[in-house]
C-alpha cells in the first residue's frame, strides 16, 4: 500500500520498463481484452515493454509497504491496468 507518494508525468530522458506491463501480461487469459485494448498491448509488446525515450510516462514515487520505491508506467498501459482493475486494491 502507497504511504506517502507523488505522481508526475515527466519526459523519458532514456528507456525505462513499463512497471504497469506486468499487471497486464499476468492476466492474459484470464481477462478478455477488447480489439482496441488489443492493439494498444501489442504495440507496448512492440516496445518491449518500455517507455521510450522522449515519451511522457507516469512516475510515482514514495513509501510502499514501507520501503521507498518509483513506479513508472507507459500511460496507454496504466489506462489498461485502470480499465480492467488490475493493480491490487489498498
Amino acid at each position: 500500500m502507497w504511504q506517502i507518494s507523488t505522481t508526475t508525468y515527466p519526459t523519458a530522458r532514456k528507456d525505462y520498463r513499463c512497471d504497469a506491463s506486468e499487471y497486464v501480461t499476468n492476466m492474459l487469459g484470464y481477462i478478455d481484452l477488447s480489439e482496441e485494448d488489443t492493439v494498444i498491448f501489442d504495440k507496448a509488446m512492440e516496445e518491449k515493454f518500455r517507455i521510450l525515450k522522449g515519451t511522457t510516462y507516469i512516475k510515482t514515487e514514495g513509501k510502499y509497504d514501507g520501503e521507498f520505491c518509483t513506479f513508472r508506467t507507459r500511460i496507454d498501459m496504466n489506462e489498461l491496468c485502470l480499465k480492467y482493475e488490475l493493480y491490487p486494491d489498498d
